[in-house]
């Protein structure tokens, strides 16, 4: 599976998992294409569905709350599906594979209706669209367990977090042509575009911005297939841990003495809470506290993605120095520190900067924790801990845009940027008593 040269084109890769301390970074970067749809969908469908797309329907003074549970609809599919189908593709046995039937179903289903979603909004109104932001929401929740699954298949232990640095980058890639690409895109206002497509001038770059996102998933899975091969599925081997389903899992963490695996996924749970305000609301944020017009502020996030995407690898690295746990801390208190100062901005510029600062920090977070919890589960186990990881990122997915769109109605969306800090304080509080999930650690169970 592996190449003696990491300069050679890309091995042959059909039979058998990789040599033990090596690691092909060019097959790590293909395999990462599968997270980069997951990117640059949802970069999208966050920057311009709150703020566009359904206050062009919803009115009223719980705007912002029905907004918050529209959003969270992704997330709900994605806490149903994804544990269960992570593990689930842990006991799937294919001639392709245990994870790409996944992927290949679930990508071009969602990027169809990615556009028939802009559709919706241009064309055929709220519940068209609702019932196609259904669909792709469900697509996406199908195969995004697998996809993560996927590189830790084919990876050793030892360059896992380095590995996952790849994959974060991928996908910070995606993100990045969403603010940067995407966002001058949806500013289109061409009646002759508009024709071709079939809406109003006006319409033509929201929804060009959607179709050339999906046009996009569907090229990066095709290369994802025709160059990743799985490897074997390893046989049962009595002396090891068997795959396990999602209850099992939960069972085992919450059973175990050592609460390191307990902790670790509690502290993803709030720092998504506090990653996921900001995702939904900062672009409404910009819009309505700073006066930025709608694709300004999607543009912000453009240095919050740039930094990620260049720090995501030497994240893995700074992580193999000084440990993943400590990395993460640094990372948390940084990404605080960061936000307090940005609350306290109103420059687009300076915004722009110390936004960059919060995408190196959330980098050092972001690359390392999922690799802490596969740590814990061992190799058989890897899709039942990414579930697992799932069902704990999604819970604040779900929960952290209605509570604070909620709690902004109450009060007020500037108080964004203190929200985000306080959930980012307590997963900082919960990162302390993690204990274990270093490389070398023994699986649990």
């Amino acid at each position: 599976m592996e190449s003696d040269d990491m300069s050679t084109s890309v091995p042959d890769v059909a039979s058998s998992p990789p040599e033990e301390e090596k690691m092909s970074w060019l097959y790590v970067f293909v395999i990462g294409l599968g997270f980069f749809t997951t990117g640059v969908s949802w970069s999208v469908y966050n920057s311009y569905l709150p703020a566009d797309f359904l206050p062009a329907f919803i009115v009223g003074d719980l705007q912002n709350t029905i907004i918050g549970l529209i959003m969270v609809l992704d997330n709900i599919f994605a806490l149903v599906m994804q544990p269960y189908i992570g593990a689930r593709s842990d006991k799937t046995r294919t001639r392709w594979g245990r994870r790409m039937p996944y992927i290949m179903a679930g990508t071009p289903i969602a990027a169809a209706f990615f556009t028939l979603v802009a559709y919706g909004w241009a064309v055929f109104g709220f519940w068209f669209m609702f019932a196609m932001l259904t669909v792709f929401n469900i697509a996406m929740a199908f195969y995004r367990a697998p996809v993560v699954a996927l590189m830790p298949d084919v990876v050793p232990d030892k360059h896992r977090t380095n590995a996952n640095g790849v994959i974060n980058l991928m996908g910070g890639v995606g993100a990045i042509y969403a603010f940067a690409i995407a966002s001058q895109i949806y500013k289109i206002n061409d009646p002759g575009i508009g024709a071709i497509l079939g809406v109003t001038a006006a319409q033509s770059g929201p929804v060009l911005a959607f179709l050339t996102t999906s046009v996009i998933m569907v090229v990066a899975v095709l290369v994802l297939f025709v160059v990743v091969k799985e490897p074997e599925t390893p046989p049962v081997d009595a002396d090891q841990p068997k795959e396990i389903g999602i209850i099992e899992a939960a069972r085992l963490v919450s059973s175990l003495e050592d609460k390191s695996a307990l902790a670790i996924l509690g502290a993803i749970m709030f720092w998504f809470f506090g990653f996921n305000a900001l995702e939904t609301w900062f672009t409404k944020y910009g819009n309505e506290i700073l006066g930025f017009a709608t694709a300004d502020a999607a543009f912000l996030l453009t240095a919050f993605s740039l930094t990620f995407v260049l720090f995501a690898i030497p994240a893995g690295f700074v992580a193999g120095r000084v440990g993943r746990k400590n990395t993460i801390a640094v990372g948390l208190v940084g990404l605080v520190a960061s936000l307090v100062i940005a609350w306290l901005l109103t420059d687009y510029m300076q915004l722009f900067i110390v936004l960059a600062f919060a995408g190196i920090f959330w980098a050092m977070i972001n690359v390392n924790s999922i690799v802490i919890v596969w740590q814990h589960f061992g190799q058989k186990r890897l899709g039942a801990g990414t579930g697992l990881y799932y069902f704990f990122s999604m819970t604040a997915a779900i929960l952290g845009p209605f509570l604070t769109g909620l709690f902004f109605d109450i009060t007020s969306i500037a108080l964004l940027f203190p929200v985000s800090i306080l959930f980012l304080v307590v997963a900082l509080a919960l990162m302390m008593s993690v204990k274990t999930g270093e490389t070398g650690d023994s699986a649990m169970g």
